[in-house]
């Protein structure tokens, strides 16, 4: 499972939304790996950046679930 964060409209926010979700759950989010896939959404280019590096559904559901606590949206995948 992996947590999608956003889906951005440059590289330098997609970065800073990875750098908004640590510094939310630094904890939670010590050793996972971030993914940044660039795809064509309307003729434009959004980049989605992903959590990765959970061990189950429910661990990445409970990291969710800090960030939405804090504000921000994201879902698992």
């Amino acid at each position: 499972a992996v947590v999608q964060i956003g889906a951005f409209s440059s590289n330098a926010l997609a970065d800073k939304g990875w750098n908004d979700a640590v510094a939310i759950a630094p904890g939670a989010a010590a050793g996972k790996g971030k993914k940044v896939e660039a795809v064509q959404v309307n003729g434009a280019t959004l980049y989605r950046t992903q959590v990765t590096g959970f061990g189950s559904r429910a661990a990445a559901s409970q990291f969710c679930d800090k960030l939405k606590a804090a504000g921000k949206q994201c879902f698992v995948k």
